[in-house]
């Protein structure tokens, strides 16, 4: 199937891995497929040819078999080294050689676990791979083997987890206060880890949206505060202005200010 200049809807994009669309979505609401990267709701080339490759493994921690009909027994992978077109290995070929995960890889190497490319074009020799295939007992022990879960998806699981109505700002705020700390990073997004979000106290995280909720019946947006006091958007942030009043979180007005406004312009 060709798709040089199209990105993937979640249909056309479960049909292209051979995959139900139930399936990509519970391997979605696991981490086990990165979230859309193109608006929020399609997965670009880029993100989607990396996923072919790890189709039997969604499907394994899914516990369910492949839609398609099974391919014919493979035989054991040649080695690398008979494989390759340039010298040593790079990154790919590095998570292939070492039956980890592209994502264990990058972690790896961040946490110091896998030692720097030595090679142009960052690629690691021969040498260098050889005593990493000794430490990849540990290296899964230290990354784990989930890669986490985004800050929207880490509120969906964490909501489903506590019965509690928590939304993508209470995952970033728990962060903000350290009693949640990223795994890892996806595009510059930091994801946290299942477990970690399940070891989260309940009475903690029942806090934190009580504290969210709170605000928001006690606070108004800026339309709602203008029409409030019957004025215009442009009378109304030059009146905010002048009496020195100031928006909190979620650009929201204290209720309280905006009638103290109404009372003191009347």
């Amino acid at each position: 199937m060709s798709r040089s200049q199209e990105d993937f809807g979640p249909v056309q994009l479960a049909r292209w891995l051979g995959l139900k669309e139930s399936q990509l979505r519970r391997a979605q609401n696991l981490g086990l497929v990165p979230p859309p990267d193109v608006d929020g709701r399609r997965w670009s080339q880029s993100v989607a040819r990396t996923l072919p490759d790890q189709v039997e493994q969604i499907l394994a921690q899914l516990g369910e078999e492949a839609s398609v009909a099974p391919a014919p027994e493979t035989k054991p992978a040649p080695t690398v080294r008979t494989r390759r077109g340039k010298e040593g290995f790079g990154p790919v070929q590095l998570a292939r050689h070492l039956g980890l995960k592209d994502w264990q890889v990058t972690r790896a190497q961040q946490r110091g676990l896998i030692p720097a490319p030595d090679l142009e074009g960052g690629r690691w020799s021969e040498a260098a791979v050889e005593p990493v295939t000794d430490l990849v007992p540990q290296i899964i022990a230290e990354v784990g083997d989930h890669p986490g879960l985004g800050s929207q998806k880490a509120a969906e699981h964490l909501a489903q987890h506590t019965s509690l109505p928590v939304e993508r700002t209470d995952i970033q705020d728990l962060a903000d206060r350290g009693a949640l700390h990223p795994v890892g990073e996806f595009k510059g997004w930091p994801m946290y880890a299942v477990e970690s979000l399940e070891a989260l106290a309940h009475d903690e995280v029942e806090a934190i949206v009580v504290a969210r909720r709170h605000w928001i019946e006690e606070s108004l947006t800026g339309a709602e505060a203008a029409r409030f006091l019957g004025w215009s958007m442009g009378k109304f942030e030059v009146s905010v202005e002048r009496h020195g009043i100031i928006r909190g979180r979620f650009d929201r007005y204290s209720r309280a200010d905006i009638e103290n406004l109404a009372r003191v312009a009347s």
